[in-house]
């Protein structure tokens, strides 16, 4: 049996720097996580690390766009609308 939970983790309109601070921590925090994962994994060929390096790879990549995103957002006098909803899935392996 399968239950999927749906959480509205981040809703509004924010100023650029606003947004910066929501979603710059959001990252930073998942890269955080990773980094602490290959950090405790002691065999440094699990597959878990692997996975855990391609995803720090990614946030970074991420954190690159977000970033641009702001800095257009506050050069132009824009205000972003971040509309962020988490799914999670209960199951059995």
């Amino acid at each position: 049996m399968r239950s999927i939970n749906k959480i509205k983790l981040v809703e509004g309109v924010y100023s650029p720097i606003n947004s910066a601070d929501v979603l710059l921590s959001l990252i930073a925090d998942k890269i955080k996580f990773h980094n602490l994962q290959i950090l405790t994994i002691k065999n440094k060929d699990d597959p878990k690390v692997k996975h855990a390096e391609m995803r720090v790879a990614e946030l970074k990549e991420s954190k690159k766009e977000v970033t641009e995103l702001i800095i257009k957002a506050r050069d132009e006098g824009l205000y972003m609308k971040i509309d962020g909803m988490i799914n999670i899935e209960m199951f059995k392996k």
